[in-house]
């Protein structure tokens, strides 16, 4: 079984042999801690790929990285939109490895097709039988729409939907989805720095079944521009945290409404800390108190 220290014995390794060969893992090698889709038996890890640079940028063998780099720790969250979908799509078909990620596709969002048929040219391009996610940020045109989002679930072109977006302002109208049962997944800011989401709609997300993505767990780097020349306090090796990366990522993924929180790094030596950070214990609610304290002093 994957332990904390086989992680960093691991990453160690890593630092030494990039680019990397492909990793097979064994049957007795989990990988990352998964949690349940609410509602299914669907497990999905705890650690997740944004929409990278690397992909934005078309760059198909750093995207192959990135994408192996995941799937070596057991993970399988990939979030694409744009031209993104398209590079992740060839490289996850170039190496046979399409079934094994679980993608978050933004689809209808350029206005130039219906979604239906958006579904289906995307569904060609992976090569998968039905997309695992379908997403938008036009909240209020999905309000309008929702309909349209159901038939997709209904014709078996998508498992789930789902709305993102990463500012406070949208809370309220997320919320309102989660309310009305328009919504599988909500992908939404929250962080040490952006704590907000976990007033209320984290919490609402745990009542009603709302599966919870986080973005911005670094908010565009204002984090470590914040931590930036501080040791990582001593402490932090009570829930097994090893960077100020770690740290963020440990503080979200300790709510329990989060089912997987999102990196966006295009650097392999980022990624592989931030799965680190999928590992051993989390903070319990004392911990946590102590380390939002730590970070506003910083402030």
């Amino acid at each position: 079984m994957t332990n904390r220290r086989d992680f960093l014995r691991y990453a160690g390794a890593l630092m030494a042999m990039l680019p990397l060969p492909a990793i097979v893992r064994g049957e007795d090698d989990p990988g990352l801690p998964m949690r349940p889709i609410p509602g299914t038996d669907e497990l999905l890890p705890v650690v997740g790929l944004g929409n990278s640079q690397a992909f934005r940028d078309g760059n198909l063998e750093q995207t192959r990285i990135l994408l192996e780099l995941v799937l070596s720790r057991g993970g399988s969250y990939v979030d694409v939109s744009g031209d993104s979908r398209y590079v992740v799509a060839q490289v996850a078909r170039e190496m046979g490895v399409q079934d094994g990620l679980f993608l978050g596709t933004y689809i209808g969002e350029t206005g130039d097709e219906t979604e239906s048929d958006d579904a289906r040219r995307m569904l060609e391009a992976q090569g998968k039988p039905i997309l695992d996610l379908a997403l938008t940020r036009e909240i209020e045109e999905f309000s309008r729409r929702r309909d349209s989002f159901q038939r997709l679930k209904e014709g078996g072109l998508v498992r789930y939907v789902g709305v993102a977006r990463h500012r406070e302002e949208y809370h309220e109208p997320m919320m309102a989805l989660m309310k009305a049962g328009a919504v599988d997944f909500v992908q939404v800011n929250y962080s040490m720095l952006e704590p907000e989401a976990g007033e209320r709609l984290l919490p609402m997300a745990q009542d009603l079944g709302v599966a919870i993505l986080i973005n911005r767990p670094f908010v565009n780097g204002d984090y470590f521009r914040q931590v930036r020349g501080h040791p990582l306090p001593a402490w932090a090796a009570e829930f097994d945290c090893d960077s100020w990366a770690q740290f963020s990522l440990k503080f979200i993924l300790s709510h329990p409404a989060v089912n997987c929180v999102l990196t966006e790094t295009a650097n392999p030596r980022h990624m592989v800390d931030n799965l680190g950070g999928g590992f051993g214990r989390l903070p319990d609610d004392e911990m946590r108190a102590r380390m939002l304290q730590t970070i506003r002093d910083l402030a």
